[in-house]
């Protein structure tokens, strides 16, 4: 039974934005989608009434069922959103990593919250009052246009993950998660890290992790390679024979003289 403290020790500091943009997006020198275009006025209202916290892997941050008071930003670390039904038995609905936010959806549905929010590594997180995401929304376009399309990028992907876990085989499903992680650390590079452990990756793609374990080593003979939690393929192409309109959407090879083994009309 994982315990839940139900204070939060805040530290009070005056916050700055290279206090919470994760690395990743200060050495592209871009910001996250919350934070996209918004004017230095924006940006100040928020760290004014913000905290930075520090959370322990493991750390229920909220309960199915809680009523939610802030949209948790991640500047380092990991969470998770899960539901648990009346046996006890969980079901993964987000995996997210630094620059994602969460809560940011459910604060405006009233009432409790239908998931629960989980730290699945050491973190570091923006706790932003519901009352002032709330104002903002009211008083800035930007910020309100950044968080519809935040909103609306969960909507696309719980779709996603549906059409998967009913129309999709295990090895369909898989090889579209490590397409989609190929291509955002690159299309050319022949190996990126798992940022999860494989048991919760087969969780949220809806397998055991005895299924999860038979098609990683279904796709061995395909040219990707599995080690610990490193994925290594024969090529940059390897991946594609799991190319849909979303990956290739996001593909800067796609229709390219260069990648001729994914044009989406094959699949």
């Amino acid at each position: 039974m994982i315990q839940i403290k139900t204070t939060i020790d805040y530290k009070i500091m005056v916050l700055t934005q290279c206090d919470i943009l994760p690395r990743k997006f200060r050495e592209k020198k871009n910001k996250p989608q919350l934070f996209d275009g918004l004017g230095e006025d924006a940006f100040e209202f928020l760290l004014q009434n913000s905290v930075l916290q520090n959370y322990e892997s493991g750390r229920l941050l909220v309960q199915q069922g809680d009523i939610p008071t802030h949209v948790y930003f991640i500047v380092e670390g990991a969470l998770k959103t899960l539901r648990t039904d009346e046996e006890g038995h969980e079901t993964t609905i987000r995996m997210l990593e630094a620059g994602d936010t969460c809560m940011d959806a459910v604060i405006f549905m009233g009432g409790s919250s239908p998931i629960a929010v989980q730290v699945v590594k050491n973190s570091r997180l923006l706790l932003i009052p519901d009352t002032i995401v709330k104002s903002l929304v009211l008083k800035d376009a930007q910020f309100a246009n950044n968080l519809l399309r935040i909103v609306t990028r969960h909507y696309k992907n719980a779709l996603h993950q549906i059409d998967a876990m009913n129309a999709k085989t295990p090895l369909q499903r898989v090889g579209y998660y490590f397409l989609s992680r190929h291509l955002e650390n690159g299309h050319d590079r022949l190996e990126f890290e798992l940022p999860f452990k494989k048991s919760m990756i087969a969780n949220y793609l809806g397998m055991t992790p005895e299924t999860f374990s038979r098609t990683l080593k279904q796709m061995k003979s395909m040219g990707i390679d599995v080690e610990d939690d490193k994925i290594q393929m024969r090529d940059a192409y390897t991946l594609c024979h799991f190319c849909d309109s979303d990956t290739a959407a996001i593909c800067s090879r796609h229709n390219k003289d260069d990648c001729p083994q994914c044009p989406i009309h094959r699949h």
